[in-house]
């Protein structure tokens, strides 16, 4: 019985879901964008990108330049094959100083538009708004994920048996 109830419990946390909540700021004038994701009330990851030429400079949990023309898309993991979105609250928001009205009746109809069409297509829930601020014209994102533990080993189990048939036909 307490085999069975050890495999239970080990089974649930295995295929038991993962919530994540992102955070997105995407400054198109100064070419970055603030990451911050988080699972509950711990921070996971949070990173400052700025686009600095033909490289990404990124400031924060992992410090590092990334050159654009090094990443290889073939042989790296698509991990976003086992990441499940729940939700999505985009938010376009613009400064009252500078701000035309035409361009964000545009905005907020292009917004409407995309929202209508992206909840007939896909299930999760989506939110959009254009607001007026006191503050940067940025582009905000709250995205709320799922991951199983059991679908991100299987997917990191399939890139290394990628990776080493690979390294093997090439000997």
């Amino acid at each position: 019985m307490i085999v069975v109830t050890a495999t239970l419990l080990f089974v649930m946390l295995l295929f038991a879901p993962i919530y994540l909540k992102a955070e997105v700021y995407l400054y198109i004038e100064k070419l970055t964008a603030e990451v911050m994701v988080k699972c509950g009330f711990l921070r996971v990851f949070n990173e400052k990108i700025s686009l600095l030429g033909k490289k990404l400079h990124c400031e924060g949990t992992v410090t590092t330049d990334v050159d654009l023309k090094s990443i290889d898309r073939k042989s790296s993991v698509d991990l976003l094959n086992c990441v499940t979105m729940e939700k999505l609250f985009l938010s376009v928001r613009n400064n009252l100083a500078t701000l035309d009205i035409k361009r964000m009746m545009l905005e907020n109809t292009v917004l409407s538009l995309a929202t209508a069409t992206a909840c007939n297509l896909f299930h999760c829930q989506f939110f959009s708004e254009c607001i007026g601020t006191t503050g940067e014209n940025c582009v905000c994102a709250r995205v709320l994920v799922n991951v199983s533990v059991a679908e991100l080993s299987f997917c990191l189990l399939k890139q290394g048996v990628r990776k080493w048939k690979t390294r093997k036909s090439g000997k």
